[in-house]
């Protein structure tokens, strides 16, 4: 199933910031904590928050860090 897929942790710090941002879209988004969900967060090779990772058209695209994943949002 394609999917919008926010990744981030409680205690992220720049990860409330995209997360209003996205909140503030109409899409729907899975929002993950890969601590959480470790087998989601390897399937996708996350390795750090704040990540989105567009699985919509299959080609599963990757925005790392609050200025990337805030450019993508902003495209939405």
């Amino acid at each position: 199933m394609s999917k919008l897929y926010m990744f981030s942790t409680t205690h992220c710090s720049k990860c409330p910031e995209v997360k209003k941002a996205l909140s503030e879209k109409d899409v729907e988004v899975t929002y993950v904590d890969p601590e959480e969900t470790p087998e989601l967060a390897m399937r996708f090779m996350i390795m750090s928050v704040p990540t989105i990772v567009d699985d919509r058209e299959h080609a599963e695209d990757k925005y790392w860090g609050q200025e990337q994943c805030l450019a993508f949002v902003n495209t939405l």
